[in-house]
């Protein structure tokens, strides 16, 4: 499934997509314990079973999962027979377009962006007149971002009023479904929920000011508002045969910049869910991050963004994620 959070009404709900049509989960749930159960109180179960909010979503586990499912075959088969269908009066089904799409999760748990294309990171040091330490291939590394700065499909990004220089960077993000702690590497995928897109947006000329300055991880490089869209909604991990084999890019004002593909990550996804669930326990949506490919961003390039501009970026069997940048 691609599961989304979307606004109507100003009200967040989370549905799933299909044919170009977004379909409320919650009261397709309701509607399929209506009609297939004969359950009385339909509504009310629905949402204690599969509440309009993604993180008490993956909180409810595995059970809420399958009775999704559940709704999700429901649904569709009542679109394919061309069948309207409203629960309370409240209508289930939206055109994906007449929507305002949100970041799957609008605030994660947690979010750690770590570096593993080695492209990347030896472009990096380069930059700073250095090389990759041997360190970097003992073990994952990354830094903690701020859940504040999420925004999703659509949304500006608000240049930074401190940068002269803004750069975005293009990453395949990994969601968390389950509670983890000390996780052997061989089981960590049973801890994947499912994967989408994230633009890392980097004010470079502060990070490299933060960088040289001490080496702990970007700030305020990389943590305002507006500065991690994600989006535009997660597709769960059934969806994706090989999320070590996905083709990736990039495209400002429709420009293809940058060509990447998930394979070249040197440190994989159950390297980074073992590394990290080392003696601390990981909760359902959080977000790990892939940090950027080898050329996955304009720094590699030697050209930045400029206001106004809408950068794209696209994963195979994720979809695109797209924004404008925005200096007022």
């Amino acid at each position: 499934m691609k599961l989304a959070t979307f606004e109507i009404g100003n009200e967040n709900r989370i549905g799933f997509i299909e044919g170009g049509k977004i379909i409320d989960l919650t009261l397709a749930y309701a509607s399929y314990l209506k009609e297939v159960k004969g359950e009385s109180r339909a509504l009310r179960t629905a949402k204690a079973i599969i509440p309009p909010n993604m993180l008490d979503l993956l909180d409810k586990g595995e059970k809420a999962m399958n009775e999704a499912k559940k709704a999700y075959d429901f649904a569709v088969e009542k679109i394919e027979k061309g069948k309207e269908f409203s629960v309370s009066g409240k209508r289930v089904v939206y055109e994906l377009s007449k929507v305002k799409l949100k970041a799957p999760i609008p605030v994660p748990r947690f979010m750690v962006d770590f570096s593993t294309f080695e492209e990347h990171v030896k472009m990096s040091f380069e930059k700073l007149g250095l090389k990759i330490p041997e360190e970097w291939y003992q073990m994952p590394v990354g830094y903690k971002m701020n859940p504040f700065s999420v925004i999703g499909h659509e949304e500006d990004v608000i240049w930074p009023s401190y940068s002269q220089i803004l750069d975005y960077e293009l990453e395949f993000a990994i969601c968390i479904g389950k509670k983890a702690k000390n996780v052997p590497k061989e089981n960590a995928m049973d801890y994947v929920f499912g994967y989408t897109i994230a633009n890392d947006v980097s004010a470079r000329d502060t990070e490299f000011i933060e960088l040289r300055a001490m080496p702990l991880g970007p700030l305020k490089s990389k943590d305002f508002d507006t500065a991690t869209p994600m989006g535009p909604w997660i597709v769960t991990k059934d969806e994706i045969k090989d999320p070590h084999n996905l083709k990736m890019s990039a495209r400002v004002n429709g420009e293809t910049w940058s060509e990447a593909n998930t394979k070249d990550m040197r440190w994989k996804i159950p390297d980074l869910i073992s590394h990290l669930s080392k003696d601390q326990t990981i909760y359902p949506g959080t977000f790990l991050l892939s940090g950027t490919p080898g050329k996955g961003c304009g720094l590699h390039l030697g050209k930045f963004l400029n206001p106004g501009d809408v950068v794209e970026l696209e994963i195979e069997g994720i979809g695109v994620l797209r924004n404008r940048i925005v200096k007022p």
